[in-house]
């Protein structure tokens, strides 16, 4: 991963993870009938695509709070604070980025180093940071849209402890839902969809080659049922 990340393939595999996380975040305000405004700009080093993915940021934690019901008291996106948006967030975040983690390591992949993100202590896992950007709005922050908008007339004032594992059980579930992957021909669990995005970006590492993600449909099929097919396989 070192030599990678000083290579040509780097910038076009981070721009990769970028427009993946982005799409994702538009296709979730779209369902809720938000736009999600993007620059209209190609950036081609870390530092560009990082200044364009924090401008992206902007406007989507501005429809995501307009989605958010008033007595939440959401403003935005600020991670580590004590309000109930941002702490679902959190917590959220946390969960999804150890499921991150596991994945990798269950390939014997290091954590150690990433595109985006460095090791601020010991028990940093930059890659699995990088990774965990594809999937944050489509697991976390569409729970927690849904979460608060469906308590939205029981004014929460504090997360009890029944209501966090009632959406981290959420967030679970949405890793299970089915998604037809067209690249395999077959249906597939978010979760499994996650380890295939992974391991497709490793495979590009270990080939110097630039990360040519999976594509996911809009919407879960609730059709796909039965045996899944074979898919890993194909990746090692």
């Amino acid at each position: 991963m070192s030599a990678y990340i000083h290579s040509p393939q780097a910038a076009e595999s981070a721009r990769e993870l970028v427009y993946i996380k982005v799409q994702r975040q538009k296709i979730l305000l779209g369902k809720y009938a938000k736009k999600l405004s993007i620059p209209d700009a190609e950036p081609r080093t870390i530092s560009g695509l990082m200044l364009f993915e924090a401008r992206v940021a902007k406007t989507y934690w501005r429809g995501f709070r307009l989605l958010m019901p008033p007595s939440v008291g959401f403003t935005g996106r600020k991670p580590r604070k004590e309000d109930i948006g941002n702490h679902l967030l959190d917590i959220g975040y946390h969960h999804l980025t150890n499921v991150v983690e596991k994945l990798l390591l269950k390939h014997s992949v290091s954590t150690a180093l990433g595109l985006f993100h460095v090791a601020r202590n010991a028990d940093s896992a930059p890659l699995a940071y990088d990774m965990v950007e594809m999937f944050r709005a489509d697991i976390v922050d569409a729970e927690t849209l849904r979460f608060f908008r469906l308590k939205k007339k029981k004014n929460i004032e504090a997360l009890e402890p029944e209501y966090i594992a009632r959406f981290l059980h959420r967030v679970n579930t949405r890793l299970e839902r089915k998604y037809y992957l067209k690249e395999f021909k077959g249906c597939h669990s978010y979760r499994y969809y996650m380890e295939l995005q992974i391991l497709k970006f490793i495979k590009a590492v270990n080939h110097a080659e630039v990360f040519s993600p999976l594509h996911l449909p809009t919407r879960h099929e609730s059709r796909c049922h039965g045996r899944l097919t074979p898919a890993l396989e194909v990746l090692n």
